[in-house]
C-alpha cells in the first residue's frame, strides 16, 4: 500500500474537484492532508488490530516457543518470527506517524520504516504460496531453502527498485509529492503506475491459485479452505487496489475511496488472516501434549525421585 501526504491547500482543491465523499477517502491515503484529528484516527485505526494482534502473539509466546523446539520444523520457525517483525515494524511505523505531526518533515525515517515494513510483508505472501506450490516434491529443508531464496529473491528487488524511484527518480511512493493539486499526468503515472504493477502483479498471481483447482496440476496445492479462502481474500483487497490506483493514475479522485479501503484493510488484515490460515493449527497443544511436556519438567527437575 500507499500513502500521501499533500498540503492542505492541495487537499482542498481536489476536495473541491471530487467531491465531499473523495475528500473524506484522500484521508485513508493522505491522512495528515486534512484539518483536524482525521490523521491521528487513521493511524490509530489502522495500528490497533496489529497491536492486538502483537499483544496476542505475546500472551502465547512462551507456548509458541516450547512447540518449536518440540518440532524443530523450520519453516514454521522462519514464519513464526517473520510475522513478529512485521507486526512490530507495523506498530513502530504507525507509533512514528502518532508523534510527529506532518511525517512529511521525516522523510528519511518514515520511507525507510515503510520499505522495511512492505519486504517483510512482500516476503511473506510470496514465501507463503512458493513453499504450497512445491506441493510433496521437496523435503523440508529443500522446501525452506527454496522457499527462503525465490522469497528473498522477489522481495529483494521489489524494495531495490522501490528505493531507485524514491531516491533516485524522486518519486515520492509512500510520502507525498505527485498527488498535489498541480502534479502533471507524467508525476502521477510514476508513482501510481509502480502500484498499478505491483497490485497487478498480485492480483494475476493469486487468480492463478484460485484456478489451478480446475487444471491438471489442481494436485499441487492444499485442498483445505482455509488456504483457499486465504488467496480469495488476498486477490479480492489486490485487485481493489489495482482498480484504485489505475483511477489515481487517470486522475479520478474517486480512486481514492477505492484504493485507500482495500490497503486499510490490507493493513489491518494480514498479519491476523496469515496467523489463523497457517499458523494457528499448528501451534494449538492438546491437552495430552500439554500434560506429557508438564510431566517431563516435573520429572526432570527430581519431582518424583524417593525422598532419602
Amino acid at each position: 500500500g500507499s500513502r500521501a501526504f499533500l498540503s492542505r491547500d492541495s487537499a482542498s482543491g481536489m476536495a473541491t474537484a471530487g467531491g465531499s465523499t473523495s475528500a473524506r477517502c484522500m484521508a485513508l491515503v493522505a491522512p495528515h492532508a486534512s484539518e483536524g484529528s482525521t490523521g491521528v484516527t487513521y493511524d490509530i485505526l489502522i495500528g490497533l488490530p496489529t497491536l492486538l494482534f502483537t499483544v496476542f502473539l505475546a500472551s502465547r509466546a512462551s507456548r509458541a516457543v516450547r512447540k518449536l523446539k518440540r518440532s524443530q520444523s523450520g519453516i514454521m520457525t522462519t514464519y513464526y518470527l517473520l510475522l513478529w517483525s512485521v507486526c512490530l515494524m507495523n506498530v513502530l511505523r504507525c507509533g512514528f506517524q502518532l508523534l510527529l505531526e506532518d511525517p512529511g518533515h521525516r522523510l528519511g525515517l518514515y520511507n525507510t520504516l515503510w520499505l522495511i515494513t512492505r519486504f517483510g510483508m512482500n516476503f511473506l505472501e510470496v514465501s507463503v504460496v512458493i513453499f504450497l506450490a512445491q506441493g510433496y516434491s521437496a523435503s523440508g529443508g529443500e522446501a525452506l531453502i527454496r522457499t527462503v531464496s525465490w522469497s528473498g529473491v522477489y522481495a529483494t528487488l521489489d524494495t531495490i527498485v522501490k528505493i531507485i524511484l524514491i531516491y533516485g527518480a524522486h518519486v515520492e511512493l509512500f510520502a507525498g509529492g505527485v498527488d498535489e493539486e498541480d502534479a502533471t499526468a507524467a508525476e502521477r503515472w510514476h508513482k501510481w503506475g509502480y502500484w498499478l504493477f505491483h497490485t497487478g502483479l498480485f492480483t494475476v498471481g493469486y487468480l492463478c491459485v484460485v484456478l489451478l483447482p480446475f487444471t491438471r496440476w489442481r494436485d499441487r496445492l492444499p485442498a483445505r479452505p482455509s488456504f483457499y479462502r486465504y488467496v480469495a481474500i488476498l486477490l479480492a483487497l489486490n485487485f481493489a487496489a489495482f482498480i484504485g490506483a489505475m483511477l489515481l493514475a487517470a486522475n479520478v479522485p474517486e480512486g481514492y475511496c477505492v484504493y485507500g479501503g482495500a490497503c486499510f484493510l490490507y493493513y489491518a488484515l494480514f498479519p491476523p488472516l496469515l496467523w489463523v490460515t497457517f499458523l494457528q493449527e499448528f501451534f494449538v497443544e492438546d491437552d495430552d501434549e500439554y500434560e506429557q511436556a508438564y510431566y517431563a519438567e516435573l520429572r526432570e527437575s527430581g519431582y518424583f525421585d524417593d525422598d532419602v
